[in-house]
């Protein structure tokens, strides 16, 4: 009994943050074309660690297979990143700070350079 009970409330929890993930910070600016949009989804650590290791891979001459985007674009997935864990680890004085940062890259620099 108390082992499904347990796995019960993992699984409640794990729908809870899931949820909780997807809800955005920011308004959705709609100037900007869905196709070029950056979700604030898409910033995540695991995407971040990605675009870093492309770059040093371009950087290092490892990495041959790029565009002219490739770089910008890599760049905006980690700011985008580091500014919304910033935004959602603030606390007190600094949260509305930290997400006014993150709203302000999400309304004129997440779009995707192609």
């Amino acid at each position: 009994m108390v082992v499904y009970l347990k796995l019960a409330l993992t699984v409640i929890l794990m729908i809870f943050a899931a949820q909780v993930a997807a809800e955005n910070v920011c308004p959705i600016n709609e100037d900007i074309e869905p196709d070029m949009r950056m979700p604030e989804s898409h910033f995540t650590r695991e995407n971040a660690d990605a675009a870093a290791n492309k770059i040093k891979g371009i950087i290092s001459g490892v990495d041959k297979k790029y565009e002219w985007f490739t770089v910008p674009n890599n760049l905006k997935v980690i700011e985008g990143f580091i500014l919304k864990r910033d935004a959602m680890n603030a606390k007190g004085e600094m949260q509305a700070y930290h997400k006014g940062q993150f709203c302000e890259f999400m309304k004129n620099k997440a779009w995707w350079y192609d």
